[in-house]
């Protein structure tokens, strides 16, 4: 089950198209237009507006195009199913394979902008390392279990741009990649804060300037705009995201109750620390001619983004993980290898916790049988906390390697 599993269609399409009374209560501001679906009319329900969305501007754009020509097509084909079940489960698999698609797209773009950063380092090994990335368990299985791809290319590109001295269209890049999915903020930190450091105090304003133009355009006002048309799907999604509970989170050893707060307060602490520690960094290596550190700063800076988050989905590996293949040493790249496979793992087994359990129960080991994957007692989270550990390692390994290399 956990190798069919796709977010797009089982996380987020049937809770809201699903014809029963949760759905519509628990997700659609305008039921009427989920009755109308139901009715085989053509309509197009707009996420935030009709319904709520929990993520962010770009994918639902991505969204609402995707689920209205999944919806005409199926309508319009020669053989509409009268069952309202299949009719639902035709625009589902129509829709998915459009994502998959586009998703796909940005997979191959992700290689390209990779390639093109990986040889700026002059390393024999770049082209091999991309390769081993795209043959990953993690990376197999989660390439369209989700958006994150998409965010990822978006990020790379903006990083190509930056080498190309395209100082606006890195900036756009990066904001579209942020209106995808807010973690590569710590990219944008990073890269701006590098410009102010790094440039010449001559073009230091000038080129900053388009950059954050760029961010602001693409970043910042796809959600001022979303805020504006929909205030209740605006805040919807920030309420879905502030009281998420701990994900598949590193704090999860220490606090076991996954709906703490102590979970979002020991991720703001930890945000603020890295922050501030790229920032002490990139003041420090200002003066050095190879820029090779500051690619290592940027895997950094995205890996301690995700891992210290309070979310840590398993599809969120795919925003760092070619980064760490391409830019880091053998032996973290090593170490993260193993970290990918018990992040695979965790979505092999989620549907099977309860089976994991009664084996383990039997074999003398002294745990509760029961379906509940996301606590600290089932297996599934150990394989999270060894993931997690595992990335602990790495970043802090490549962190004072960083730190305490000579100029």
């Amino acid at each position: 089950m956990g190798l069919k599993y796709s977010d797009v269609v089982f996380g987020v399409f049937y809770p809201r198209f699903s014809i029963d009374y949760e759905s519509s209560s628990k997700y659609w501001y305008n039921a009427e237009i989920l009755k109308l679906l139901i009715e085989r009319k053509p309509v197009c329900p707009t996420p935030y507006v009709d319904y709520s969305f929990e993520y962010p501007p770009f994918v639902g754009l991505l969204w609402y195009f995707s689920t209205c020509f999944s919806i005409v097509v199926t309508l319009r084909s020669e053989s509409v199913p009268l069952h309202t079940g299949s009719f639902i489960y035709s625009v589902a698999e129509l829709h998915f394979i459009v994502n998959a698609f586009f998703i796909s797209l940005f997979l191959l773009l992700s290689v390209f902008f990779l390639y093109r950063l990986a040889i700026t380092l002059t390393r024999e090994l770049s082209f091999l390392s991309i390769a081993v990335w795209l043959v990953l368990p993690s990376t197999i299985l989660y390439a369209t279990y989700n958006w994150d791809v998409v965010c990822l290319a978006l990020a790379l590109g903006s990083v190509v741009a930056l080498q190309r001295r395209k100082y606006f269209v890195s900036g756009a890049l990066i904001g579209a990649s942020i209106a995808t999915k807010l973690m590569t903020a710590s990219i944008a930190y990073t890269t701006s804060l590098y410009m102010l450091f790094r440039e010449h105090k001559g073009e230091r304003l000038r080129k900053l300037g388009l950059f954050l133009l760029g961010v602001s355009i693409f970043g910042i006002v796809p959600y001022v705009a979303l805020l504006i048309i929909s205030p209740r799907g605006f805040f919807d999604f920030i309420a879905h995201h502030s009281t998420w509970y701990c994900e598949n989170c590193l704090y999860l050893l220490f606090v076991h109750d996954i709906f703490s707060y102590l979970h979002r307060a020991l991720a703001i602490a930890l945000a603020t620390t890295l922050a501030t520690t790229i920032a002490f960094l990139i003041l420090a290596k200002r003066n050095i001619g190879d820029d090779s550190w500051f690619y290592k700063l940027l895997t950094l800076s995205i890996l301690g983004a995700v891992l210290f988050n309070y979310v840590f989905s398993p599809q969120m590996v795919l925003l760092f993980s070619p980064l760490i293949m391409v830019f880091f040493t053998k032996i973290s790249r090593a170490t993260y290898i193993a970290s990918d496979v018990a992040n695979f793992l965790i979505m092999v087994f989620f549907f099977y916790d309860s089976d994991l359990r009664n084996f383990l129960n039997k074999s003398g080991v002294p745990v509760e049988v029961r379906f509940s994957p996301w606590t600290i007692d089932s297996p599934v989270q150990w394989l999270a906390a060894i993931r997690n550990i595992l990335l602990l390692v790495i970043f802090v390994l490549e962190l004072v390697k960083l730190a305490t290399r000579k100029p």
